[in-house]
């Protein structure tokens, strides 16, 4: 009886470490998509288009640019770029 008793307590404590193993691998895992999630996430972000109308200089026709975001911001930052490198040239 006793046997029985201690065979049944440690099948219980392994079945529990077995299930606490099993839920931190899981939390992992779902960690790991989460990350992968919101790496797609800021993919798709970057990949959504952003459309603007545009009117040309000198023209009062309208024309519609479309570009993804990552281009926008890119272009963004090589004007401020150049701006700041006209600003140095300007003040030698």
């Amino acid at each position: 009886m006793r046997t029985t008793a201690g065979k049944l307590l440690l099948s219980i404590s392994l079945l529990a470490s077995v299930s606490a193993l099993a839920q931190q691998a899981g939390a992992g895992e779902a960690a790991a998509a989460a990350g992968d999630r919101s790496e797609a996430t800021a993919r798709a972000q970057e990949e959504r288009l952003v459309c603007q109308r545009v009117k040309k200089i000198g023209s009062n026709r309208i024309e519609r640019v479309c570009k993804t975001e990552a281009q926008s911001q890119k272009e963004s930052e090589e004007a401020a770029l150049r701006a700041a490198r006209r600003d140095m040239q300007r003040t030698f």
